[in-house]
């Protein structure tokens, strides 16, 4: 009899436990998620872009696959990467979950501002020089521009690109909106320049680019910032490393600065 009670007071506590579990998947479980937008729209009223739109549709559609989940199994990990599978114009940001049962994704659209020639097209690129798509033409989604074009610019050095444009872009508001194209030239004198030509007309070259970058970038900035008007308008301009370790700069009249 002792025995008997004893097996029944397990088989109620497993009864138990087993109910408990099951009530908490079910109060746990995944209902709702929410995935919330970060957009650059051009109309007060509009919701981005339509690929950006395009790509939020695909990762609704995606993370759907953990609804009914006990929410805390479900891994950040995999909701990043529904995110990175939608197409290249959105990338991920967060997640959080809300207890007992949603999941907010934040998501921001990928911006075009580079674009590579390829065959039959354009890959273009985020401001890191990450690709986002292939495109038929070098036209902006956004406003119908033409993006940045990288000509002749070895792969391994995007990095560098990209650290400088981000200088030129906290000094003149967008890299897009000044710059038309980043290309390499090589030359036996004077090495490998890395040439920076504006919309305005002008080209900044930098020689032996891939040494103090950063600096002979942002001397190129300041020269060309504090230059006359009419130096503006056209020509070339150029930095280099004198003997001593100094940056200067040329401008299109001679003018060392």
């Amino acid at each position: 009899m002792k025995y008997i009670r004893k097996a029944i007071a397990l088989v109620l506590a497993a009864v138990f436990i087993a109910a408990l579990a099951i009530g908490l998947s079910v109060v746990f479980a995944v209902r709702n998620i929410n995935v919330i937008t970060i957009d650059y729209a051009v109309d007060s009223d509009a919701d981005g872009t339509d690929e950006f739109a395009e790509a939020v549709s695909r990762i609704e559609d995606g993370l759907s696959q953990f609804e009914g989940k006990t929410i805390i199994t479900v891994d950040e990990e995999e909701i990043a990467a529904v995110v990175e599978n939608s197409g290249g114009y959105a990338e991920f940001v967060s997640c959080s979950r809300i207890y007992p049962c949603t999941i907010n994704v934040t998501v921001r659209e990928r911006l075009e501002v580079f674009a590579v020639p390829v065959d039959g097209g354009y890959s273009v690129l985020d401001g890191n020089c990450e690709e986002i798509a292939l495109k038929a033409e070098n036209i902006n989604n956004i406003d119908g521009s033409p993006n940045v074009l990288l000509e002749n610019v070895p792969a391994d050095d995007y990095s560098l690109v990209t650290s400088m444009c981000e200088s030129f872009g906290e000094m003149f508001s967008s890299v897009r909106a000044f710059a038309e194209s980043v290309s390499v030239a090589s030359d036996e004198i004077e090495g490998d320049s890395l040439l920076i030509r504006l919309r305005c007309g002008v080209t900044m070259e930098m020689r032996d680019y891939k040494e103090r970058s950063v600096e002979k970038a942002e001397a190129l900035f300041n020269a060309f910032g504090a230059a006359p008007d009419y130096l503006k308008l056209g020509g070339v301009m150029y930095c280099l490393e004198t003997d001593s370790g100094a940056i200067r700069v040329v401008l299109s009249d001679g003018t060392v600065v």
